[in-house]
């Protein structure tokens, strides 16, 4: 699996304003509902705030992976984000989270779900790759940064 299968252009947002991480999901959700047909923005957040309750998403460096399965989805559908100011989102690195990879999954789906992850946070323990999207100053230049691929590195996490 490739970020483009599942990440575009329209679902690609830089500096959004949120407050919180409520905000924030909620934000993604009208994003996400505003570029596909058939999906709902408040269907979206409800089941995103619900898989978040059960512990958060975020996986430490100022990345969070809001992720949960969706009925009305036909497909993985991914979008990136990067909010202006950090969110806190209860990480155990306690750093906010200026990134997110928000991912909504067809109900039925399970193995693709679990590979989508674990491609996610493959690329998002790369600390350049990491530098690279913070350092995306609009909408274009994020996403062309999202779907580069990843060359073998020494980098730190």
């Amino acid at each position: 699996m490739n970020i483009e299968s599942i990440l575009s252009l329209s679902r690609t947002h830089a500096n959004i304003q949120a407050t919180s991480k409520k905000r924030a999901i909620e934000e993604a959700a009208k994003l996400i509902a505003a570029s596909m047909e058939g999906l709902d923005a408040e269907e979206i957040y409800n089941c995103l705030i619900a898989r978040e309750k059960l512990g958060t998403t975020a996986i430490g460096h100022g990345i969070a992976i809001p992720h949960c399965r969706l009925g009305s989805c036909q497909e993985i559908v991914g979008s990136l984000i990067s909010l202006q100011e950090p969110v806190d989102f209860g990480a155990f690195d306690d750093q906010g989270v200026s990134l997110m990879f928000v991912m909504l999954v067809p109900s039925e789906e399970v193995e693709e779900h679990l590979q989508a992850l674990a491609m996610l946070a493959e690329r998002f323990e790369t600390k350049s790759y990491r530098d690279l999207l913070g350092a995306a100053e609009n909408h274009q230049a994020l996403f062309e940064r999202a779907i580069l691929p990843l060359t073998p590195s020494t980098d730190n996490p």
